[in-house]
């Protein structure tokens, strides 16, 4: 059948490009399974598994970089990736600010307690009333666009210095064009400075610059934060403050290739922090440094939640071996944006082992195109489970109510 004979060339694209030691990066189900195995027969599957100590470890990590590298920073978690790390508060009690690009993300931000100082609001659509309450609160505002701005300055203003940023985008030697932003080519990012000086109470707080994804060469990083300072140097008039600099997210995490990409290869978040302020500190002497804002998701939540399914049917067609499991593609639907690395384990959490062979993986749904996984595993068996790695990011906000309830996200300290 077509599914199999593809199978054995899609393990080889997902990876090859794997290190040794790649695990490591992740939940070690059968080395922890005393720590994991009771949660997962306590929550039952398919279910989102979540390894506490990476997401601590990841941003520790990152803050540590900036400490040293930088200075005054904050890091702001991107909520979108996965709203069930924001409702847990583990980064929240770590120190990490609310990245929000809608007014739903704002309401969730403010129902967890963060104060408006706190909350970064970030997106292409915000409703006036949702602007008129982040200006009321003192959120950063990160103007999109021109229209949004002017929206903005037309509405009135309950507090004081209300502070805003400007979203802009860099031009074809950077960034290539985007949809988001005031364009620095264009002259658009320049004009909106010199808007926003000329009224009254209103504070130019800084300028946001957002990478698009796939990106792992450190130096796209430091071509950007070298346009974003070229700009400033000339836009800003002397002698005026520059408070803050988000520099955005889109940094990787250590998953698989995204099909897009002929090579992956992600580095240390250092060395990407370090692209970022090599070039920022030119233009800005520790003296007089703002505060720097990056909005990592991917990075501090993908490596850190596997997605555990069990196996409900297992058969042999053509010398290809057909697994089901009680999982569905609709639950992980990241997988159209990189090949899936997926591990076999028994009940007892122990690692599958033995000859590899080509499989596919279906999802339980009565769609015929439910396949979650072409590739290789050791022969399995039903009641078995078989575990997707980097399913952190995306996975579960975009996992719709579809024919069964959205898998929870279980939480191991």
């Amino acid at each position: 059948m077509a599914t199999v004979s593809v199978a054995a060339e899609e393990a080889r694209d997902g990876e090859a490009f794997l290190p040794t030691g790649f695990f490591d990066f992740y939940p070690d189900l059968a080395r922890e399974r005393d720590r994991f195995g009771p949660a997962i027969r306590r929550i039952g599957t398919p279910t989102f598994l979540a390894d506490t100590r990476i997401v601590v470890d990841r941003y520790v990590t990152l803050r540590q970089a900036l400490e040293q590298l930088w200075g005054r920073a904050a890091i702001a978690y991107s909520f979108k990736t996965n709203y069930a790390i924001a409702d847990s508060r583990i980064l929240q009690e770590l120190g990490a600010w609310a990245e929000v690009v809608s007014g739903r993300e704002y309401r969730l931000a403010k129902s967890l307690g963060y104060e408006g100082a706190e909350i970064v609001f970030n997106g292409p659509y915000k409703r006036d009333d949702e602007l008129r309450n982040a200006l009321r609160d003192g959120a950063l505002i990160h103007v999109n666009d021109p229209p949004e701005l002017e929206r903005l300055l037309a509405l009135p203003r309950e507090r004081a210095g209300a502070r805003i940023g400007l979203r802009v985008n860099a031009g074809p030697t950077g960034l290539g064009t985007s949809r988001f932003g005031f364009s620095l080519a264009r002259g658009e990012a320049e004009a909106a400075v010199a808007r926003v000086a000329a009224v009254e109470g209103l504070e130019l707080a800084g300028f946001h610059l957002h990478l698009k994804g796939d990106t792992d060469e450190p130096t796209v990083y430091s071509d950007a934060a070298r346009e974003l300072a070229a700009f400033i140097a000339k836009a800003v008039p002397q002698g005026r403050r520059v408070a803050s600099l988000d520099l955005g997210g889109g940094f990787p995490a250590h998953g698989p290739k995204p099909r897009s990409r002929e090579r992956w290869a992600p580095r240390p978040i250092e060395e990407y922090v370090r692209a970022l302020t090599e070039e920022l500190a030119r233009l800005f002497p520790p003296s007089d440094r703002p505060m720097l804002i990056l909005e990592p998701g991917r990075y501090l939540v993908a490596d850190a939640v596997v997605f555990v399914s069990e196996i409900v049917r297992a058969e042999r067609d053509a010398g290809a071996q057909l697994i089901t499991i009680d999982g569905a593609v609709s639950m992980l639907p990241l997988t159209h944006y990189c090949p899936q690395v997926v591990r076999a384990f028994t009940p007892e959490l122990e690692s599958r082992r033995g000859e590899q062979e080509p499989t596919v993986v279906f999802g339980v749904s009565c769609r015929e195109n439910d396949i979650l996984y072409r590739g290789v595993l050791p022969a399995a068996e039903v009641g078995d489970y078989l575990v997707f790695y980097a399913a952190g990011a995306y996975n579960s906000t975009l996992s719709p109510a579809f024919i069964f309830e959205t898998p929870p996200v279980v939480f191991v300290e």
